[in-house]
């Protein structure tokens, strides 16, 4: 039985615009008045999702900076799973070799990871840190260009969710669209992917709803509380 869903944000409980949609905010309502726990997850900073997660009414762990941050809104504790020193490091790297790098507004802020401007091509970064053997890796969001270090992800954390909420992965659902939300799909015991998902997402997910951001989200709330499959699943 699952007991708790965790949501990404940009994409999936929000529209193109980055509004939040009304469909999603009543399923989640619904979810957490039939006691599953929602969580939150984004690559955005911690205030950010807290913010959210305030507004929307929900009751679960937070998972912040692509996975680098786990924060406890019954104990207030923040857990801190990566660090800055070798992501600054090779911002500075890539500072010096290329002239368009643009650092994001909520750069300065960020305590597991740095966020730039998609003005490079991510596999000119990757092959900057190959070459100065640096355990980095960067992963587009489609909103930025996020530098972190390597085995930070948004399924480690789900990792310490899962330990926060003394559940095991197989009771925990999850929802997501983009490449950043892998590794957190493919370690849940139901996964849903909305249909405007990226290829990459959609690929690992056990379900793929025919709506899209809140829709979507609204389609496997719906599915999850009633405990059977969706009918009629797109092909992916």
């Amino acid at each position: 039985m699952i007991r708790a869903i965790v949501l990404d944000i940009d994409g999936t409980i929000t529209h193109p615009n980055r509004q939040l949609s009304t469909t999603a905010v009543n399923a989640v309502r619904k979810a957490e008045n039939s006691n599953v726990s929602t969580c939150l997850a984004t690559g955005n900073i911690l205030c950010f999702v807290q913010t959210t997660a305030t507004l929307l009414g929900t009751t679960g762990p937070l998972i912040a900076e692509d996975g680098g941050i786990v924060y406890d809104p019954k104990t207030g504790e923040e857990h801190t799973l990566s660090g800055i020193e070798k992501v600054e490091k090779g911002i500075e790297l890539l500072e010096k070799k290329f002239e368009n790098i643009k650092r994001t507004k909520s750069f300065d802020i960020r305590r597991a990871g740095k966020t730039i401007e998609r003005t490079i091509n991510p596999d000119e970064i990757r092959k900057v840190f190959e070459e100065n053997q640096l355990d980095l890796t960067v992963v587009d969001s489609k909103y930025a260009l996020h530098i972190k270090e390597c085995g930070t992800d948004k399924g480690n954390a789900l990792e310490k969710v899962s330990s926060i909420l003394d559940l095991p992965l197989s009771e925990i659902a999850a929802m997501g669209d983009g490449k950043n939300d892998v590794e957190m799909l493919e370690k849940v015991g139901i996964s849903f992917a909305p249909a405007n998902a990226d290829k990459e997402a959609k690929k690992v997910c056990s379900h793929v709803t025919k709506g899209s951001d809140g829709t979507g989200v609204k389609e496997a709330i719906d599915q999850i509380l009633k405990g059977r499959n969706p009918n009629n699943q797109p092909s992916l």
